[in-house]
């Protein structure tokens, strides 16, 4: 499965960023090469949904957060977060001043997606 890839639905383009079933070490991975993606896209054109069913956190895991969401913020148009947990909800709750202020959570991958694509189109 390629953890970082970009998919169009209803003709928007998608980056989504897929932490399922990973462990500790490989949701840093995934988080970094997510990033240099999100980061080569313009400014404020990137629908973005992170999944992070099932992943598993380690030490560290909020300050990776935190750096993830703040280097690629000015990238973000919106942003969809699937699968929280009791436990991730929680940190993503405590970290949401330092995430895009779109960001939303979703049980779905569907329902992620087709929150992104209403979204309006970035002013050119």
């Amino acid at each position: 499965m390629q953890r970082v890839r970009v998919v169009e639905h209803q003709g928007k383009r998608l980056v989504v960023v897929d932490g399922t079933d990973v462990t500790a070490e490989e949701y840093a991975d995934v988080l970094r090469r997510g990033a240099e993606l999100v980061m080569k896209l313009p400014l404020g054109s990137v629908r973005l949904v992170t999944i992070v069913t099932r992943a598993r956190f380690g030490p560290g895991a909020g300050d990776r957060i935190k750096a993830y969401s703040t280097a690629i913020k000015p990238h973000v148009l919106g942003s969809a977060v699937v699968g929280l947990s009791t436990l991730q909800r929680v940190l993503f709750l405590s970290l949401r001043p330092f995430m895009h202020r779109s960001v939303r959570d979703f049980p779905t991958f569907e329902a992620a997606r087709d929150w992104l694509v209403s979204l309006p189109d970035p002013k050119a």
